[in-house]
């Protein structure tokens, strides 16, 4: 057998050694997420073999989460390139994982591991490949688990075929503000009639099964609707717009416009391609994209209700007045606030204020005026008793003008003072949307490059 391929005759202690290290996973992934959940356990047997066929790109940590996911051992094909480093074959090893190649030296022992997990009534799991549209390599999507299930039948000499469940996973992953793993497991596959009849190439029948997987497998219960994808396309359109318009604006005479610009077809199959294999992703860049719209709408909002303030807005001394009486008059309208609390809460016990401040009738702001006056008047007597008379007289008016005053800040805060704070942050919130746009279409970069040479999409 080829060293490449981990030979699986593990003692009592090896297998005390790797629930341990289960327990260990289940501890450490609990600190990062919520909860793994696995959904629809039932459909798998608890006793038993049965392939397990996950429906998300393949990488170490997620074969990780899905060992410590099940109850179960569960042991996991894994290519040898996600194993490079020492630590990481030395817990693929501990945990049972099984090292591959496909078609390549060590795939036979890989195929003979797989069948003595099976003749013990294990669990064998392996990651399918997806890569479902056109290449220059036929397109396959779990060519490894069909190979498997037709060894495994002539190795154990089962009249009925290997149960094999479609598995979908979905990860969430940063933007995205999601800590819950879902794990979905589907019932068992039921085989092609072509797949089970004798005297058809093998070679037919792995064909078979692996379209029947792919079916399958595309009905991932975690996947967007299709009218949220249209406007996921939509939406990453817009921003690529916005960001064209933007530097095509400063190169002089510029004639392409930003209308003509489409998503392209690649980059629409990539995101139909996530949206089956990996809808963590999706969901991922969506959430970034409303983040980005929000900002958008805020910024927006703020620039019209600038455009929109008025006059007073446009005359420098105006403006500098209502800087001014924003940073001079807020002493006197705290001294205010603090006057007219026993006043505020008595006309709120009995609900004068459930309109809202300015939105009263003339009878409501009656009632206030006397309640307010009636509470000043008790403050004014109890400070003539505990205080000296020269400085109860100076408080008494005090309590009437910046009670008054109050009214007036508030409605400087409500109109201009807020208005004027806008134009300070403005440089600031565009800065924020063109690193938000510009951080979005960077992961939509990576996500490109990234999947397109694993799933093998072609520009």
């Amino acid at each position: 057998m080829n060293t490449g391929s981990f030979v699986l005759q593990p003692r009592a202690s090896e297998d005390a050694f790797a629930e341990f290290l289960r327990n260990v996973l289940r501890f450490w992934f609990g600190m990062f997420f919520r909860r793994i959940r696995v959904l629809n356990i039932e459909a798998l047997s608890r006793t038993g073999p049965a392939l397990l066929v996950v429906n998300h790109p393949p990488g170490f940590a997620d074969a990780l989460i899905l060992n410590a996911a099940f109850d179960r051992p569960v042991h996991c094909l894994l290519e040898h390139r996600y194993l490079k480093s020492i630590l990481k074959r030395w817990c693929a090893r501990a945990l049972d994982m099984i090292a591959y190649e496909f078609e390549g030296e060590d795939w036979p022992a890989a195929l003979g591991n797989c069948c003595e997990i099976f003749a013990r009534g294990g669990l064998v799991l392996v990651f399918a490949r997806q890569q479902t549209v056109s290449s220059e390599e036929p397109a396959s999507f779990a060519p490894e688990a069909a190979e498997i299930a037709f060894e495994a039948q002539t190795y154990l000499e089962r009249e009925a075929p290997l149960p094999i469940h479609p598995v979908n996973l979905f990860l969430p992953v940063p933007p995205s503000q999601s800590d819950e793993v879902l794990i979905s497991v589907g019932s068992s596959l039921v085989f092609p009639e072509i797949a089970l009849k004798p005297g058809v190439d093998p070679e037919q029948k792995i064909k078979a099964v692996d379209e029947e997987l792919e079916r399958v497998c595309r009905q991932n219960p975690f996947r967007l609707r299709p009218e949220e994808i249209d406007q996921l396309i939509a939406g990453l359109e817009g921003v690529m717009r916005e960001d064209f318009a933007e530097r095509w604006a400063r190169r002089e005479n510029w004639k392409q416009r930003v209308e003509e610009f489409e998503l392209s077809p690649f980059l629409i199959r990539l995101v139909s391609q996530l949206n089956y294999g990996h809808p963590g992703r999706l969901v991922a860049l969506n959430e970034a994209l409303q983040s980005y719209h929000e900002a958008r709408r805020k910024e927006a909002l703020s620039r019209f209700k600038i455009e929109t303030a008025g006059n007073w807005f446009r005359n420098t001394g105006q403006r500098w007045g209502a800087w001014l009486e924003t940073l001079v008059g807020f002493p006197i309208a705290c001294y205010g606030l603090l006057n007219s609390l026993i006043a505020w809460l008595v006309l709120h016990l009995i609900g004068s204020l459930r309109k809202g401040l300015w939105e009263a009738t003339a009878g409501e702001w009656a009632k206030r005026v006397i309640v307010t006056v009636i509470c000043y008047a008790g403050q004014i007597a109890l400070a003539a008793h505990f205080l000296p008379r020269s400085e109860a007289g100076y408080y008494a008016p005090s309590v009437f003008i910046a009670g008054g005053y109050l009214l007036r800040y508030l409605w400087l805060l409500e109109h201009r003072s807020h208005i004027l704070v806008q134009t300070l942050g403005k440089e600031r919130r565009i800065s924020k949307l063109r690193r938000m746009r510009k951080a979005l279409i960077e992961e939509l970069k990576r996500d490109q490059d990234r999947y397109a040479t694993l799933w093998k999409l072609v520009h």
